[in-house]
């Protein structure tokens, strides 16, 4: 990621110092096209902050789920934001009606982070999923065992669309 930004800065940079000296001015085409490639060195760096902000799930976590996780779908290491909060998601599973997570974030607002899930997921038109989120990790993989005995195979093409969802919403 970082390398990524640092690429971008130095095309930008290298696209309009060359024009700049080899016309003498930077009125020309190439000081458009140097500003036009800001937008991409903004956002290459936005990503790159975030990135280093988010959490990962620890591999004590992962090693657990992945005992317990069987045949469900789910997503490691989401990062959701909000008008006002950012939500760090471990591991999130689906199955049924129901969206289990693990934070592993002593500050995330669990109930702004399930409403906020919530509202994503009915704007998508995934309506009526019960939204459950853990700090926990033994609740969670507990939950993890429940959805695994409900998961039905005419469900996984809508779960499948749930965590395409969330996939999209995170960074």
């Amino acid at each position: 990621m970082t390398l990524v930004t640092a690429l971008t800065l130095a095309v930008t940079l290298t696209i309009y110092f060359t024009a700049r000296w080899y016309f003498g001015t930077n009125r020309n085409m190439f000081t458009i096209l140097a500003a036009l490639c800001c937008v991409g060195v903004g956002k290459a760096a936005t990503d790159m902050a975030m990135f280093y902000r988010a959490g990962c799930c620890s591999e004590a976590a992962r090693d657990n789920i992945e005992m317990h996780l069987g045949r469900l779908q789910g997503l490691y290491d989401l990062f959701l934001t909000s008008y006002n909060k950012n939500f760090q998601i471990s591991h999130i599973a689906v199955a049924g009606r129901e969206v289990c997570a693990l934070t592993e974030t002593k500050d995330c607002d669990i109930r702004a982070a399930e409403q906020h899930i919530r509202a994503m997921m009915e704007q998508d038109g995934f309506r009526d999923y019960r939204i459950r989120i853990f700090r926990n990790l033994d609740q969670y993989l507990d939950s993890l065992d429940e959805l695994g005995n409900i998961e039905d195979e005419k469900e996984r093409k809508s779960n499948s669309g749930v965590l395409d969802l969330l996939l999209s919403i995170s960074l």
